[in-house]
């Protein structure tokens, strides 16, 4: 936010030797329309980054420009970049159900990378969930009801403190070993 537009180069002695002004351009603060209406394909890959009213419309808009305005490496290199820099997940579905259903490209190695690390990081975000499941429950049995100030502490932990925990928790009698040993970990 701190960016004025302005840009110099300086001399040893601290002089300017070369200066230039540009415009600063916040992809967030502009509409996915007035990034349409520059119909600057290359900039297309950027739509996902902008706000956007009508998603399937803004989206097969950007998409079309693309196909339409590009060789076929830069068109798949495009469309892999849009999927990537689109920040929603809502979003970067819907603009990969456009490109393969009004265009049937075929996925790129790109798009496949991008499959396969959301498949991972939600098996890894499964199995975190499940781990911190089963703390919970043998919390319970252990230590009865467990006061909503430590329950807090207890999510906060990283997932090794976590499995820590489950090991610990064999051993507790009640509440008062859980309170000890987040004492210890803090």
């Amino acid at each position: 936010m701190r960016d004025k537009g302005i840009h110099a180069l300086y001399n040893l002695d601290g002089t300017t030797y070369l200066s230039w002004r540009y415009q600063v351009v916040r992809l967030w603060e502009l509409s996915a329309e007035e990034l349409l209406a520059l119909k600057r394909p290359a900039l297309m890959a950027l739509i996902g980054q902008t706000r956007m009213r009508e998603p399937e419309v803004m989206l097969t808009a950007a998409v079309r420009q693309v196909v339409a305005n590009t060789t076929d490496d830069q068109c798949e290199r495009l469309l892999a970049e849009l999927l990537l820099l689109c920040t929603d997940e809502e979003i970067a579905a819907m603009a990969e159900q456009i490109i393969m259903r009004d265009y049937g490209l075929p996925e790129t190695p790109m798009m496949r990378k991008l499959r396969e690390q959301g498949r991972e990081e939600g098996r890894e975000e499964g199995r975190e969930e499940g781990q911190f499941a089963v703390l919970l429950r043998l919390l319970e049995r252990r230590c009865g009801v467990v006061p909503a100030p430590l329950l807090s502490q207890v999510e906060q932990l990283l997932p090794p403190q976590r499995l820590a925990l489950i090991d610990a928790v064999l051993d507790f009698e009640g509440v008062a070993d859980l309170q000890a040993w987040l004492a210890q970990k803090q």
